[in-house]
């Protein structure tokens, strides 16, 4: 479960990558894509807790 996790979180690492990487005229299509790769991030951390806090 854990492992799953980490993988859910290499999506926003890449994204945040991306956006410290760009230039600072970030174009508005993105922000969908970086949305999305936020919330699978945030679905990560979620399941590395439930892990965690599982016996």
């Amino acid at each position: 479960m854990v492992m799953f996790g980490v993988i859910l979180l290499l999506p926003g690492i890449c994204a945040l990558i991306f956006v410290v990487d760009s230039p600072s005229d970030l174009d508005s299509r993105f922000i969908p894509i970086l949305a999305l790769t936020a919330l699978v991030t945030f679905a990560g951390v979620m399941l590395i807790r439930a892990a965690r806090k599982r016996p």
